[in-house]
């Protein structure tokens, strides 16, 4: 059983220095308590009790600049906070870790713009930031349980785009691209690592009759370094009021860890799914019909992976196609 408690009180306020010119500013304070008890009555008998708690300021400001009517201008400082956690997970395991509360700077800026006559619009921001004692959960390595940590720093910086343009026709276009390094900062971070055979690239340290990998500078688990999306739609609307439909997606993911060590078997390189949609609705009866297909090309993209005595993958779903007949009241 777990039990937790927050509380917090946050206030923002806001001031239009010139015509252009807007200042933003938030301020907040929280107050977070967990409470953790787990007992175990098949197997080995077990009853352990875990308590956490913080307090935390955290704040915002930002600033918003327009440029003209289609262009704006805007940057954002702010400090975050997480509060510490309990992992209660005590089937496979007599240990309840905990993780201390993390905190983070960041730092953004960017534009926003409508273009060609307001038929399109793109935004860019670029950002920076820095966790301290960031969470992270070491799942798997020698056995089937998770602990949670935390490391000394992590980092973060990065570039989003996205945008809309509609392109006559009754078709829109839209997508949006991202780059995203990021990197634990702990030199003296280790944890266990596959316990099937795997090609750990990490450093490897000998802790008494232990083996362990000394993760400092790697990236974070399940962040690619690279994602994109894009979206083609098309619409129709016939003379009775009715609309015919259709639109394909695709998204894709490039470079990103499974685990917080870094092995050959579980960093994976490019991951992509696409899907369509076709149909008919009317908007004053409620009523709509479509087909759709997902995973057109039946991608089998690793998701995730179980380490701690083989080295099985799970994937995303095959190829699905399906009928949805919608009434909205």
């Amino acid at each position: 059983m777990q039990e937790s408690d927050s509380w917090s009180v946050f206030g923002q306020g806001a001031y239009q220095v010139t015509d252009a010119f807007k200042l933003t500013a938030g301020l907040r304070y929280t107050d977070d308590n967990r409470d953790f008890r787990g007992q175990r009555t098949l197997g080995a008998p077990l009853d352990v009790t875990k308590k956490v708690g913080d307090e935390q300021v955290s704040w915002d400001v930002s600033a918003l600049y327009t440029l003209n009517s289609d262009w704006n201008l805007f940057a954002r400082i702010a400090k975050g906070y997480r509060g510490p956690s309990i992992q209660g997970r005590i089937a496979t395991s007599n240990v309840v870790t905990t993780a201390n509360s993390e905190t983070v700077m960041s730092y953004e800026a960017g534009f926003k713009a409508r273009l060609w006559e307001g038929r399109a619009r793109l935004n860019a921001t670029a950002y920076y930031y820095e966790v301290t004692d960031p969470q992270f959960t070491a799942i798997g390595g020698e056995g089937n349980f998770n602990q949670l940590i935390n490391a000394d720093k992590g980092e973060g910086y990065g570039l989003e785009l996205d945008g809309h343009v509609y392109l006559g026709g009754g078709f829109n276009l839209a997508g949006g691209f991202a780059w995203n390094h990021t990197e634990i900062k702990d030199s003296d971070l280790l944890v266990a690592f596959c316990g099937a055979a795997c090609t750990v690239t990490d450093p490897i340290v000998n802790v008494g009759a232990t083996r362990r990998a000394n993760i400092n500078g790697n990236p974070f688990p399940q962040a690619p370094e690279y994602t994109a999306n894009i979206t083609l739609g098309w619409e129709h609307t016939l003379a009775n009021g009715a609309e015919l439909f259709a639109s394909t997606d695709w998204v894709l993911q490039k470079n990103f860890n499974l685990f917080l060590y870094e092995s050959v078997e579980f960093k994976q390189d490019t991951s992509f799914e696409g899907g369509a949609r076709v149909g008919w609705r009317a908007p004053e009866l409620g009523l709509e019909a479509a087909v759709y297909v997902r995973n057109i090309t039946d991608e089998a993209n690793v998701i995730g992976a179980i380490d701690f005595n083989n080295l099985t993958a799970f994937v995303n779903e095959p190829r699905t196609f399906g009928i949805q007949l919608t009434k909205r009241f």
